[in-house]
């Protein structure tokens, strides 16, 4: 992907959650958002970077910290925008008196509506997931507004129907200095 002078203007989508569970169960050591960016955009000129994350809220948090905060500050230091949102907890009673917790959060309906949001504006996408979601987002934008929309994920564990539509996939593992060492003490992964 790196090298490549496609002279346009590129928008970069990270679908956080995807991500962090992806590199989570396959890949060892810290990923290097900056390095992932970087090699995102290659030669052409970044319209703009979104990293969507869904953050978990502690209920015993008197201080309303958040341990998503210091992620959050160098993800912007980096050049990424962040969107973020509180994961969403459910619970519900069985007719057996049980009590069943399920927890929702995600943004493929925020990271669909951004990409339609600057279609006019971008020649070329890098959508940052390999949820098969997006499989008719990017065949509209392919088809209606003439995007080139390529994708960065684990090959693992990315959808069929998404590497099949989109112009151009590119393995985490294939990109050079991606992943290093984890340092002792210090963490740079989302939480999710």
């Amino acid at each position: 992907m790196e090298g490549r002078d496609l002279g346009g203007r590129v928008a970069v989508f990270v679908d956080g959650a995807n991500l962090y569970h992806s590199i989570k169960s396959y890949h060892k050591g810290v990923l290097d958002y900056s390095r992932l960016l970087e090699a995102a955009v290659g030669d052409r000129k970044l319209l703009r970077a979104t990293f969507y994350i869904v953050e978990k809220q502690e209920p015993d948090d008197d201080q309303n910290t958040n341990s998503a905060r210091p992620f959050v500050y160098n993800l912007n230091k980096f050049g990424y925008k962040v969107r973020s949102k509180p994961l969403q907890v459910h619970e519900t009673i069985t007719p057996d008196g049980g009590r069943t917790v399920s927890h929702k959060g995600d943004w493929d309906v925020g990271i669909v509506v951004d990409m339609m949001r600057l279609a006019d504006h971008a020649d070329d996408y890098v959508l940052v997931s390999g949820d098969g979601d997006y499989v008719e987002a990017v065949e509209y934008l392919q088809g209606e507004k003439g995007l080139r929309v390529e994708v960065i994920s684990a090959a693992q564990c990315t959808s069929r129907a998404l590497l099949d539509v989109c112009d151009r996939h590119t393995d985490l593992a294939e990109i050079p200095e991606l992943f290093r060492e984890k340092a002792s003490g210090h963490r740079l992964q989302p939480s999710g």
